[in-house]
């Protein structure tokens, strides 16, 4: 499975208390680069968002925005009724144990130290209501972003196959090429000589002819380049289909494929292969391209 280096994911969520948006942005990058822009509240999170994201994502600079809300119908001041309750049965025993009328009105009990509690200055002290509204909208960006990657990487993996396809139908055009160069240059070189030798009147032995044509044949052989060549595009195949994505070992097979364009170039001894040597670069360099931005 491909997946894109290159995304975009949003998402909000929201409770009683807090909204919170996510933006998350990426791009491609040889190792995995983290730009978080988190609200003050959310200091010291930081190792825990390395954590959520390093589950989605290997590679890539991913820029993390984050906004948090607090919801305008939430009042920042509530009842603590456990401390109310507590304060409340104090009130009564004392009442019973002096004989005086207790406390009749609830308002009474609201001045006393903890009923009334600044939920605001809670969230800011603590971070932990931000952090659950937060980690829900962090994963449903990243899913997002992880749906958008995984679109972006089918379209390149049917590129990568087109590619693969035009390159390997020009290596066997190659193939079928090269050993007719061995016998074309016998044939030149024969009637060079039988034009010199006209002219000369000097005789030469077909051994030395024969000899000549082998060490040409030697040096223009490109049978090794093709083989391998065949071999990476068959392997750039299959690591296309595997679970995981697999950029690194892509681009590592995209440099040896073109390493092997350019010594079949020097090799063949023919203009029909070098023009194809050029088309088969151009096809590697379009490869290598996109396989650069896969994770």
């Amino acid at each position: 499975m491909i997946l894109s280096m290159t995304g975009i994911g949003r998402s909000r969520h929201e409770d009683d208390q807090i909204q919170a948006a996510v933006e998350i942005r990426a791009v491609n990058n040889k190792f995995l680069k983290l730009n978080l822009r988190l609200p003050d509240t959310l200091n010291g999170r930081e190792s825990a968002v390395d954590r959520i994201v390093r589950q989605y994502l290997e590679r890539g600079t991913v820029t993390i925005n984050v906004q948090l809300t607090l919801q305008k119908q939430a009042s920042p001041y509530v009842i603590d009724h456990e401390t109310l309750t507590e304060y409340v049965k104090e009130a009564q025993a004392a009442s019973e144990k002096l004989h005086l009328q207790p406390p009749s009105q609830l308002s009474e009990f609201l001045e006393l130290p903890g009923v009334i509690v600044n939920r605001a200055a809670s969230l800011d002290d603590e971070g932990k209501a931000e952090w659950e509204a937060f980690e829900p909208a962090l994963k449903e960006a990243l899913e997002q972003l992880q749906n958008f990657r995984r679109t972006e990487g089918e379209a390149m993996s049917k590129a990568l196959v087109s590619h693969c396809e035009e390159l390997e139908a020009t290596v066997k055009k190659i193939e079928n090429r090269s050993p007719g160069v061995v016998e074309n240059y016998r044939n030149r070189l024969k009637d060079r000589i039988n034009d010199w030798l006209s002219e000369q009147g000097v005789q030469i032995e077909v051994p030395d002819i024969l000899r000549e044509v082998s060490i040409f044949s030697e040096r223009c052989d490109i049978t090794e380049e093709t083989t391998r060549l065949h071999s990476h595009i068959s392997q750039f195949r299959e690591f296309l289909n595997e679970k995981r994505s697999t950029g690194r070992k892509l681009d590592f097979l995209c440099q040896e494929m073109f390493r092997e364009t350019n010594t079949i170039a020097s090799k063949a001894n023919d203009i029909e292969i070098s023009h194809d040597t050029v088309g088969m670069k151009a096809s590697v360099e379009k490869m290598r391209e996109i396989v650069q931005n896969i994770e």
